[in-house]
């Protein structure tokens, strides 16, 4: 019997309708726009998605349609149904057709379509079906990236034709440059090395500052040019057996002396490598270029090693390590990157191109070798080159070394003679007047030949130079061009340049732009910004010739700029001007001093008649207190009635029962005395109030006195609130008189300084400015509040009324002299308490009051040192 599950399973049918129903769904719901047509390209229906597509609003909307009905171009509908006949000329399906639409905005849509042949069961094609899905984002995307990728493609292209033409450029500038700079250096070395010519020692010394910085350019263009063959891939590699050990010994034996000059050690340790294949010159620049860092970055009495060690049989290692400043971690990344120097800002402390440690990678990989650097902060250096010992077969093509060229020694003697001059410590300076002073303070000595100025006299009136360049090869062209005109005095860098100035200030200042520790741009600066000192000229002097940079040192505060190279006569052209405006400036300030002066003895005695008026007020309110005081005296009616007793009669003593009649007058005469004692020194006190009145206004006058001839002018440590006791002690009378209720927040404060007599008169101004305020409102109980608060380094005072107030706009000008908003007053006492506020390093303010009154604060700077609060 068989097994019911071997049996095929027939799918169960749906009935006819229910198969239309799940068709119509299925298309209905489909992601696509699906459509279908007969024979002639006329359509039998579509989906939703497809009806909104063609702008219907319903699928049956399109049934008896061709594409010339739809809103397409009649170009699209022609390429619709061009298409819809080949498919179904070959019953084949064409599937992914990329076709574009025209909308009514004017953009194109994009669309990606698939047609295929509608099939009877006897193969005949009877129709078209199609499908057809948005790809506009996708389209509009890949489109924007082909331009993208063009644009690249393009951008790299001029990249590197501009990158070709910019080493051609400096191919062709450097072999220019090199026929005219070995015409001049050839000629000077033999001029210079000639043993039967005599040279005057100022000629010698000029021609080797033009042999040096000749080599020092000749040195530049090469490195240019190695540099532009290397990027172009035209430099080639000449390939010879060297004797690494022997050529790399014989170099350090040149360069140690340079090195021993300038307070460096310079050594070579390592393997035996014995005969090596390589391009001697590239081997050579690379030892140069390291040797040249690892002593320029190293302290005096740093020292440099030179190591070869064997690494395996097909490489070799050469490492030049320092004990100099390191580089940070962060900076090693970009080292070897061309024209990348470290510090590359204004104040960067060493000069060059940028350019060495590019050559060295380049010319190592050119060797086929690799360079790797290790460096700590603070500690030093190591650059590690790589190199192979063999050709790439393995072996050395020839094993006899040859012998160092001349070239190769010319072009080590070259590199040591454009190294800067060693100059001399103080103590090897000599014995003059200056030896004994920092290098940069001493002044610049006459140069040979230069003419003797007639005297002492007369050296002191030369105008006074500071020259400021961290070059010493510029600083000695500079001091011959001035020298003979002018005293000098040198800095390298523009903090010397500083402690030069404070010491002596120089009458114009030249100063090179980029130096190490302070720029030119940041002593300018400096020097504009000081009070006494901004008046001195200066001249930067820099190679940079363009606009922003000549715009930046004006700007500044320079007063000219002058760019290299320049012509002697410039330079001297330019330093006259600038002493002459020098001069102008001293004349005029002397005229202004005097101006000064004159309105400053005005001022002098406006401010004497005001605090001496402010006080007279204060002290004829004490006098007539003791003039009222000495009326009212008991003294005369005492006096009577003594005399009555004494006769006999008198006032009823009131006996107390058994005490004799003297007695009584004893006791009566010592009630009097009492009184009469009382009174004595209420009244002595009046008066010695009246006194310390009168020695305010004493002081007062002596003070104005010491201000107009110019003399100091004393401040003393003050308690704030002593002084407010004090001046309420001469205008708290006045106050008593006035009905004015006072009041005293005096929370503990620290010390100011300032001047006693003048702080009194400000606070008189401001005590007698409110009562008479207060005079002037209809205020049922006057009040005065003294207050004083701590505001961190900050000790504040203000004086508050409940008076009519000062409006917002008057608070300004009332510290304007002459300004006044009440009638009768001068307008002197704000302005003189404003300016020696301010002459305390302190301010005054005018704010509202609590109930629209004025309240005047007093700010001062908290005095150093241990304060005075809990007082």
């Amino acid at each position: 019997m068989s097994d019911p599950k071997d049996r095929k399973r027939t799918p169960p049918l749906l009935p006819g309708a229910r198969q239309e129903q799940l068709l119509r769904h299925i298309i209905s719901t489909f992601p696509y726009s699906i459509w279908w047509k007969d024979r002639d390209c006329v359509y039998l229906g579509t989906n939703e998605m497809s009806a909104r597509g063609a702008g219907l609003s319903r699928a049956e909307d399109i049934i008896g349609l061709t594409d010339y009905d739809l809103p397409w171009t009649r170009e699209e509908a022609e390429h619709y149904i061009r298409i819809d006949k080949a498919v179904m000329a070959s019953g084949e399906p064409m599937l992914n057709i990329e076709e574009t639409q025209r909308q009514a905005d004017g953009s194109t849509r994009y669309l990606l379509t698939c047609k295929v042949p509608l099939k009877d069961d006897n193969g005949e094609v009877f129709g078209i079906l199609g499908s057809w899905t948005d790809i506009t984002d996708r389209k509009l995307t890949e489109m924007a990236l082909a331009r993208a990728k063009d644009e690249a493609e393009r951008a790299k292209d001029e990249a590197e034709r501009a990158n070709n033409a910019k080493s051609d450029f400096l191919a062709a500038v450097s072999h220019e440059l090199r026929t005219p700079l070995t015409l001049i250096l050839s000629p000077l070395e033999r001029l210079l090395e000639a043993q039967h010519t005599a040279l005057p020692g100022d000629v010698r010394d000029e021609l080797e500052l033009i042999r040096r910085n000749t080599a020092r350019l000749l040195n530049v263009v090469s490195d240019l040019l190695d540099f532009s063959k290397a990027e172009a891939a035209r430099m080639e590699v000449d390939w010879e057996p060297v004797d690494v050990n022997r050529f790399t010994s014989l170099m350090l034996s040149d360069i140690r002396p340079s090195a021993v000059a300038r307070g460096r050690t310079l050594s070579m340790t390592g393997d035996a490598l014995g005969v090596v294949l390589l391009d001697r010159y590239k081997y050579e620049r690379i030892l140069l270029n390291l040797i040249s860092n690892a002593l320029k970055f190293s302290h005096p009495g740093g020292h440099v090693e030179v190591s070869l060690r064997a690494l395996d049989d097909a490489s070799f290692e050469l490492s030049v390590r320092d004990e100099g400043i390191g580089i940070p971690r962060h900076e090693l990344g970009k080292l070897f990157s061309k024209f990348t120097q470290v510090d590359g800002s204004v104040t960067r402390r060493y000069e060059g191109t940028g350019l060495g440690l590019s050559l060295v990678k380049q010319f190592a990989e050119l060797m086929r070798g690799a360079v790797a650097i290790e460096s700590e902060l603070g500690q030093g250096t190591t650059v590690r080159v790589r190199l192979p010992r063999t050709d790439e077969d393995g072996a050395p093509q020839d094993t006899e070394p040859r012998s160092r060229s001349e070239n190769s020694a010319a072009q080590t003697r070259r590199w040591l003679s454009s190294l800067p001059p060693v100059e001399a410590a103080p103590e090897q300076a000599g014995q003059g007047p200056d030896a004994g002073a920092p290098r940069a303070a001493r002044r610049s000595s006459r140069p040979p030949g230069a003419t003797r100025a007639a005297g002492p006299g007369a050296e002191a009136d030369r105008p006074l130079l500071l020259l400021v360049d961290d070059n010493p090869d510029m600083r000695q062209f500079m001091r011959a061009l001035l020298s003979p005109s002018y005293r000098l005095v040198e800095a390298q860098n523009g903090l010397e340049a500083q402690e030069l100035i404070e010491r002596s200030p120089p009458q114009v200042i030249v100063s090179d732009v980029m130096m190490p520790r302070m720029s030119g741009i940041e002593l300018t600066a400096w020097l504009k910004a000081h009070p006494v000192l901004r008046h001195v000229p200066v001249i930067l002097v820099t190679a940079r010739a363009d606009d922003e940079a000549i715009a930046s040192g004006l700007d500044g505060g320079a007063d000219e700029y002058l760019v290299k190279p320049f012509a002697p006569r410039e330079l001297l052209a330019r330093v006259r001007s600038m002493v002459r405006l020098y001069r102008s400036y001293q004349q005029l300030g002397a005229e202004q001093a005097e101006i000064a002066r004159h309105s400053g003895m005005a001022q002098v005695a406006m401010d004497v008649l005001h605090s001496a008026g402010n006080t007279l007020s204060s002290a004829g309110i004490t006098a007539d207190l003791v003039r009222d005081r000495l009326a009212r005296s008991r003294l005369p009616r005492l006096s009577r009635a003594l005399g009555e007793l004494l006769a006999g009669g008198g006032p009823d003593l009131a006996e107390p029962a058994g005490e004799p009649r003297s007695e009584s007058l004893r006791r009566y005469v010592e009630l009097a005395l009492a009184a009469l004692e009382q009174e004595q020194a209420e009244t002595a006190a009046d008066v010695e109030r009246l006194r310390e009145q009168l020695d305010v206004i004493r002081d007062a006058i002596r003070a104005q006195e010491r201000y107009a001839y110019r003399n100091a002018y004393r401040t003393e440590r003050l308690s704030v609130s002593e002084v407010i006791h004090e001046s309420l002690h001469a205008h708290g009378v006045a106050l008593v008189n006035a009905r004015v209720a006072l009041q005293l927040d005096l929370r503990p404060v620290d010390d100011v300084v300032a001047n006693r007599h003048d702080l009194l008169t400000i606070l008189y101004n401001l005590l007698d400015n409110a009562r008479a305020a207060l005079g002037e409102a209809d205020a049922l109980e006057p009040w005065i509040e003294i207050s004083t608060w701590q505001d961190g380094a900050e000790v504040c005072c203000a004086v508050e009324d409940n008076g009519p107030g000062i409006p917002e706009g008057a608070r300004m000008q009332v510290f304007q002299y002459g300004f006044t908003t009440r009638e009768g007053a001068n307008g002197i006492g704000l302005h003189f308490s404003a300016n020696r506020m301010k002459s305390f390093g302190g301010s005054i303010r005018i704010e509202e009051g609590r109930e629209g009154g004025a309240r005047v604060v007093l700010t001062f700077a908290a005095a150093q040192g241990a304060g005075a609060r809990g007082r």
